[in-house]
C-alpha cells in the first residue's frame, strides 16, 4: 500500500472504548447505594458482612464488570417485557420491610400471588461448576419472601448464551425458613452498627470487616471518595 493511500485511510471506530463509555453512561453509580446505617438492599445483605457494608455505601469499584451487569439487566428486561404479559404474576414488585431496627428495600423479579411465591432470576455465563443454590441467592430471596409474605420461592438461572433455563429446586418451590431470615436480620444489624460506629470508610484500612475468603471478597476492587 502506498504512503498516499495510507495517509487517506479513514480511522476505524474504536468499539472497545465506545462500548465501555456507553456502559459507564448507562450505569447509575448511586443505584442501591444507601448512606444511612439502617437501609439495606436484599442483594447486598445476602453477601458477607464486609461486602454488604461496601456495597450499601458505594465503596465497590464496578468499572471492569459493568458489561456483566448490563447483560444481566437486558435479560431481566426481556423476561419482564416478553414473559410478563403472558403469566399472571407481578414483575419488578417494589418491596419494603422494617424489622428490628433495619430496613430492607428493593424489587422482586417476579411475585406470583396465586401461589404466594417469589421467583428470582440469576443470569450465568454457562453451566460450568453449576451447583445450586448459592447461600447468597437463598438469603436474597428470603428477604424478598419476608417482605412480600411469600411462603415459597424458586431461583431461576438463565444462560446468557442461549437463554436456557435451569431452576432450583429443579421441580417445584422451596419453603420460607424463618430461622434463616432471622440470621439475615442479625447480620444486617451488625452492618448497621458498623456504619454507626465507624461511618463511611475513606480507605481500605478503615473498613470494619476483614475479608472472609468468599468469592466476592477475593475478587473485590474498591473506590473511595477524594
Amino acid at each position: 500500500m502506498s504512503d498516499a493511500k495510507q495517509a487517506t485511510e479513514p480511522e476505524a471506530i474504536d468499539f472497545e472504548s465506545e462500548l465501555q463509555l456507553a456502559l459507564e453512561r448507562a450505569n447509575d453509580d448511586e443505584s442501591h447505594v444507601e448512606h444511612d446505617a439502617e437501609t439495606m438492599h436484599p442483594s447486598q445483605i445476602a453477601a458477607c458482612k464486609r461486602q454488604a457494608y461496601l456495597g450499601k455505601l458505594g465503596l465497590k469499584d464496578h468499572t471492569d464488570i459493568l458489561g456483566t451487569f448490563q447483560t444481566g439487566t437486558l435479560i431481566h428486561e426481556f423476561i419482564e417485557d416478553h414473559v410478563g404479559g403472558h403469566v399472571d404474576a407481578e414483575f419488578e414488585k417494589a418491596v419494603e420491610l422494617e424489622r428490628d431496627g433495619v430496613r430492607f428495600v428493593g424489587h422482586t423479579d417476579c411475585y406470583d400471588p396465586a401461589a404466594n411465591a417469589v421467583y428470582d432470576v440469576k443470569s450465568r455465563n454457562g453451566w460450568y461448576r453449576f451447583d445450586p443454590p448459592k447461600d447468597r441467592h437463598l438469603d436474597q430471596m428470603h428477604v424478598y419472601m419476608a417482605a412480600t409474605g411469600a411462603e415459597y420461592g424458586q431461583v431461576v438461572y438463565v444462560n446468557k448464551g442461549d437463554l436456557e433455563v435451569r431452576t432450583w429446586p429443579e421441580d417445584g418451590l422451596f419453603e420460607f425458613d424463618p430461622e434463616r431470615f432471622g440470621a439475615i436480620v442479625a447480620k444486617a444489624q451488625q452492618v448497621r452498627d458498623a456504619v454507626r460506629d465507624h461511618g463511611i470508610a475513606s480507605s481500605e484500612d478503615e473498613v470494619p470487616f476483614d475479608r472472609c475468603g468468599c468469592f466476592l471478597c477475593d475478587n473485590e476492587t474498591l473506590q473511595f471518595g477524594d
